[in-house]
Formats: structure tokens, C-alpha cells, sequence
């Protein structure tokens, strides 16, 4: 299996490191896909006290990196799981500003739905990427088996020492035993 991840991995992460890249390099690529949302978001931005330079082509250019290097970690089986969940985050958010299917017709259709659907493809690779333990086990999973691990070996000390403690009690009541006896000795 190890082989084949080796193979899928980079081949999965492709599209995702050329659409950052791209989206880096041109963010009016995907601004012009639903401007109104853009100029709405540049608006509200202003609005607030961020620092002038943040606009949605560098939010959208921050995507488009952190896209392209998740894609990079997941190919190079860096942090695979998180590289993936970043993968989905940030490709999830470009599907919002899809063209609108039951508007269009003839051959622009039938691209746009090809599109949706190799999109969504990939998106499911990600999702499967997202919870593929390649063998190790989850962080959940290590917690809980040292939580189990460690309640383990804190009963066996319990234990341990409940042992230790009636020795000492045996011991304690054989000396108190033997120092009546030599006192009763001593008086009579």
C-alpha cells in the first residue's frame, strides 16, 4: 500500500499546487468569477480596523498559497492529514462562486457540469485523504491508549504499594508483638 500512496499522493495533490500557484500569481482570476462577493468583502474590510494592505486579492492570494502548500506537504507525505483538511478548506471556499448550471446551454453546460464533477472527484480524494491513517493511528487514538496505558500502570503501583503496606502492617504488629512480650518479661 505504501507504494501506491507514494504514487497517488503527488498525482492528487497536482491540480491543487497549480490552482495555488495560479491563484497566486493571478488572483483576478478568481475575483472575476463573482465580483460582487469581492467588492462586498473589500467594502466590509474597510469597514474595520484592519491594516490597509488587506484586500481580497491578498486574502485571495493567502488561499492560493496556503493551497499550494498543502498540496506540496500532502505530495511530499509531510503532515498528510492536515495538508489534506487544508486542501479541502481552502478549494471548498472556491465553489461558491460557480457559474450558475441552469443558466447555461449547449457545450458550455456540459464543461461547466464535467468541471463540477471533476472538482467534486477531487474533492472526495481529499476527503478520503483527510481520514487515511497510512498505517498510524489517529491523535485521538494515541491519547486514548495512553490514558488507558497510564491508568493501567497507576492500578499495578496501587496495587504495588497496597502490598508494601500490609508488610509493613505485619512487621509493625510482630515488633509491637515482640516488645509486649519483652516488656511483660521485664515486669514479671
Amino acid at each position: 500500500m505504501a507504494l501506491v500512496r507514494r504514487i497517488a499522493r503527488p498525482l492528487l495533490a497536482a491540480p491543487f499546487i497549480l490552482e495555488g500557484v495560479r491563484t497566486v500569481m493571478r488572483p483576478e482570476r478568481e475575483i472575476d468569477v463573482y465580483p460582487q462577493a469581492f467588492d462586498a468583502f473589500d467594502s466590509t474590510l474597510a469597514k474595520t480596523s484592519a491594516p490597509s494592505f488587506l484586500d481580497a486579492r491578498t486574502v485571495v492570494r493567502a488561499a492560493g498559497a496556503v493551497a499550494a502548500g498543502a498540496g506540496v506537504l500532502y505530495a511530499t507525505n509531510r503532515y498528510p492529514r492536515a495538508a489534506a483538511a487544508a486542501l479541502l478548506m481552502t478549494t471548498s471556499v472556491g465553489w461558491a462562486g460557480r457559474k450558475k448550471v441552469w443558466e447555461l446551454r449547449g457545450e458550455e453546460r456540459t464543461q461547466e457540469i464535467q468541471s463540477i464533477l471533476t472538482d467534486a472527484g477531487l474533492l472526495g480524494g481529499v476527503l478520503l485523504a483527510v481520514v487515511d491513517h497510512d498505517g498510524r493511528p489517529s491523535l485521538g487514538y494515541q491519547v486514548n491508549q495512553f490514558v488507558e496505558r497510564s491508568q493501567k500502570k497507576a492500578a499495578a503501583k496501587q496495587r504495588e504499594l497496597e502490598k508494601k503496606s500490609e508488610q509493613l502492617e505485619k512487621k509493625a504488629r510482630s515488633a509491637v508483638g515482640t516488645a509486649q512480650k519483652q516488656l511483660a518479661a521485664q515486669r514479671g
